[in-house]
């Protein structure tokens, strides 16, 4: 009897075994590959001297594929026939026209991420194919970065050329020849140039937005070295990019988004004067921001149908602009519609500034009601309300005359029809809820500097969105030190940058450069120093420009 149970514990034993080992367990495949192809062998070999060949190929130890290589191929210096480049298998095939080459030059053929491989696209970073035509391979490098001129940010995948210098001055050849060696910045605006001859250059980097290799005047920024490039050792280069002005003065766009108001858009900006194209219409059309540098030229309109002539004059050139405009026709249907904007922003009114209106179009001052406009507010817990008082300062712009308390709450109330435009359009009612700010809600920033030169500074505090939220002019004499104190008040509380712009020319404004003129941008000092503006309070910092 034992006997027997002990066999039947066997074959029960064994029989869950099996059923355990026939389970499928699914395979994981292992680790992920990430590991980039790898060079074995190159025919010629790579930094091949005396190099005569029309053919290279590179064997990698698996299968390649190209990635991108339109953009992340350079050959230095340029040949004249692109060369042809293909893969097969584990190979690359470079052909390329031997009668092109150059004698006694080094010439590499940068692949940049374009060679990975077939399966998972893992690609080389930085691969490339040195060879020298003469008994040498050349060795000299140059490296540097490539900042904004204005903000001192990066730029990355800028072109940077090297041009030979020709026997007679050409300022032109960037506009019409591709640089003789070239690269491009990385993320940091960093940029390296390897295995240059000992020789002269003219060094420019420009933004290229149409890949042809050329710079195309101030659609594209550029940065330059205004010497020229001497290699006979190894050099670091910084530049700074910018766009230059526009040579020419030009009408980019006329827009009429609405019935009431046309914008003629220009390319840069410059003082205008301006008029209607028909005199009769002189008495119906408004200009907007009249004699101020700007680059969009606004004019409200009314009781003009189909289109509308202007004449606009450019101060400087002298050069005038007949606009004739297609208006929109007006929508009759709608009378009750939102008609202003108001320079409150996040509740709070800025206490330099009075409460103003900004108005979409023309006013019916005959026709709006203040009486309607009322402003509630707490005076020693009592509820007040006054009948708010409107000032006009131009048909479109409005502001409150009442005086306002500062560190008060105020609600402005509008009813319905109490602002009316010519086109016989009313408001909605609406509630605006605002503080005018208070001394104690602002904070004070001083500022003490030391200068290098003694010439004449913009200096700005700097909020988060890169704006200049306050700014100071200072000179100095040649008699004088090379310090100032400087004191920011009313500053809004928040953390600000300092920037220092050095102004030349004394025009308080940064300027740009020009290239033909070999003119560089002013320069900009930006501090590393972060500066808390806190309510109620003063901070004082030391900036040292070196």
């Amino acid at each position: 009897m034992k006997r027997y149970f002990a066999y039947t514990a066997l074959i029960i034993s064994v029989f869950f075994l099996f059923e355990r080992c026939a389970q499928v367990i699914p395979l994981t495949g292992g680790p992920r590959d990430s590991t980039p192809p790898k060079l074995e062998e190159s025919v010629p070999a790579e930094s091949s001297v005396n190099f005569n060949n029309d053919k290279i190929v590179l064997l990698f130890n698996e299968y390649v594929q190209l990635k991108d290589l339109k953009n992340q191929l350079v050959v230095s210096p340029k040949l004249k026939t692109d060369p042809e480049i293909s893969t097969d298998g584990k190979k690359v095939e470079i052909l390329i026209k031997k009668e092109e080459l150059t004698p006694n030059t080094t010439y590499r053929i940068y692949f940049g991420r374009a060679i990975a491989d077939m399966t998972e696209g893992n690609a080389i970073p930085n691969f490339e194919y040195v060879f020298s035509t003469g008994a040498y391979i050349d060795s000299l490098k140059v490296k540097g970065t490539i900042t904004d001129a204005f903000n001192e940010q990066p730029f990355s995948d800028l072109v940077v050329g090297l041009y030979t210098i020709p026997e007679k001055q050409n300022d032109s050849l960037i506009y019409k020849e591709t640089p003789d060696y070239l690269t491009r910045t990385l993320i940091d605006g960093n940029f390296n140039f390897v295995h240059l001859p000992k020789k002269k250059f003219k060094m420019v980097a420009f933004q290229d937005k149409n890949k042809n290799y050329l710079y195309d005047g101030e659609t594209e920024k550029i940065a330059f070295k205004e010497t020229e490039l001497d290699l006979s050792v190894d050099s670091n280069i910084r530049m700074r990019m910018f766009q230059e002005d526009p040579a020419k003065l030009f009408v980019k766009k006329t827009m009429t988004p609405y019935y009431g108001i046309v914008n003629v858009i220009y390319n840069r900006k410059s003082v205008f004067k301006t008029s209607a194209l028909n005199k009769e219409e002189s008495n119906k059309v408004f200009e907007s921001a009249k004699g101020l540098e700007k680059d969009t030229v606004s004019f409200y309109y009314a009781d003009i149908k189909d289109s509308l002539g202007l004449l606009i004059t450019d101060q400087v050139t002298q050069r005038i602009d007949t606009i004739k405009a297609t208006l929109p026709k007006l929508n009759t249907n709608r009378k009750k519609t939102t008609l202003y904007t108001t320079n409150v922003e996040g509740g709070i009114l800025p206490n330099t500034e009075t409460f103003k209106f900004s108005f979409y179009n023309l006013t019916d001052t005959l026709k709006t009601n203040p009486d309607k406009m009322m402003l509630f507010y707490k005076k020693d817990t009592i509820e007040m309300k006054e009948a708010v008082k409107l000032k006009y300062s131009w048909p479109a712009r409005a502001e409150i005359a009442n005086k306002l308390i500062e560190g008060v709450n105020y609600k402005l109330k509008t009813d319905t029809a109490a602002i009316f435009d010519v086109n016989g359009k009313y408001n909605d009612s609406s509630v605006v809820n605002f503080k005018v700010q208070s001394k104690t809600d602002l904070g004070k920033v001083t500022l003490k500097v030391l200068l290098n030169l003694k010439q004449s500074y913009i200096v700005q505090l700097i909020n988060d969105r890169g704006q200049a939220a306050k700014q100071e002019f200072i000179s100095f004499s040649l008699s004088s030190s090379n310090a100032a104190t400087i004191d920011f008040t009313g500053v809004s509380p928040g953390s600000y940058g300092v920037k220092i712009i050095f102004d030349n020319n004394e025009n308080k404004k940064w300027d740009t450069g020009n290239y033909l003129l070999n003119k560089q941008p002013e320069r900009v000092y930006i501090s590393s120093k972060q500066i808390k503006a806190l309510p109620d309070w003063e901070v004082e910092e030391e900036i040292l420009v070196k």
